[in-house]
């Protein structure tokens, strides 16, 4: 569960409003024993079941159909990646300003082919994202993020300024931006993995649910939306494939 659960391991889990979905399932999973959200076991240990959430929290487990999240924080995805768009030829990138040949300059991917970007040692730096869950994990992309400092490589058509290129090799600075458009989307570093995700904002999950409330309640659903809210998934891989998932949502939820 290597990068992308270190956070879990990758998609790791966050700062800024990211903790706040952490720090929502600290509390519903806390007790005096526990160490940094897991609960402790040992031999004073009279019982290892969590408590039921805090107030104006659920808890949601069960298997996953599918998953949309908004808001979600995600650590620096390493190098090298490739990014595709819902439909070839739609959408794209612009990274910008970057240094090709000592020239300040800019480049345009128009998603005709998939993108793959390399870079030793680079990474793409993350603003909050758009998570979906299926089968599979996918990096929704689309606004804005940063590169960090580096020399990266295109291997794929490509636009510098106004000139048509096969391949780019470019330095990025600490100004260097690229904003990705139409659904750009890429798997997480590790994928097939378990993966923690926490966030601030909407989330949908749909599949077969047990949902927990403050009360010690439990209820079942086919799915269930926070409107706005933060949270906390971790997902682990289900043999039969997709995933489970064990949540903890804190807002209002449907």
């Amino acid at each position: 569960m290597k990068y992308f659960v270190g956070l879990l391991a990758i998609v790791a889990l966050v700062a800024g409003a990211t903790i706040g979905g952490y720090q929502a399932w600290d509390r519903a999973t806390h007790t005096k024993d526990d160490n940094g959200g897991v609960l402790a076991g040992g031999p004073t240990t009279t019982s290892t079941q969590a408590p039921p959430p805090a107030e104006g929290q659920v808890i949601v487990t069960g298997k996953i159909d599918t998953a949309h999240l908004d808001g979600a924080g995600v650590h620096p995805l390493p190098m090298p990646l490739t990014v595709t768009t819902a439909t070839r030829g739609e959408g794209g990138a612009t990274i910008t300003p970057v240094t090709v040949n000592g020239k300040t300059t800019s480049i345009e991917w128009n998603a005709g082919q998939p993108l793959p970007l390399e870079g030793d040692g680079g990474s793409l730096v993350l603003g909050p994202i758009s998570v979906q869950v299926g089968n599979d994990i996918l990096l929704v992309l689309d606004g804005v993020h940063s590169l960090a400092p580096g020399t990266y490589t295109i291997n794929t058509s490509v636009a510098v300024g106004s000139t048509p290129k096969d391949s780019v090799t470019f330095t990025a600075t600490d100004k260097t931006t690229i904003e990705f458009r139409g659904t750009a989307t890429t798997p997480p570093p590790t994928p097939g993995v378990g993966v923690g995700i926490g966030g601030s904002g909407a989330a949908t999950i749909s599949g077969n649910l047990t949902i927990e409330h403050p009360d010690g309640s439990t209820t079942t659903a086919s799915g269930i939306t926070l409107d706005s809210g933060s949270y906390f998934l971790n997902l682990t891989p289900d043999p039969a494939g997709g995933f489970t998932v064990q949540a903890t949502l804190q807002g209002p939820v449907h």
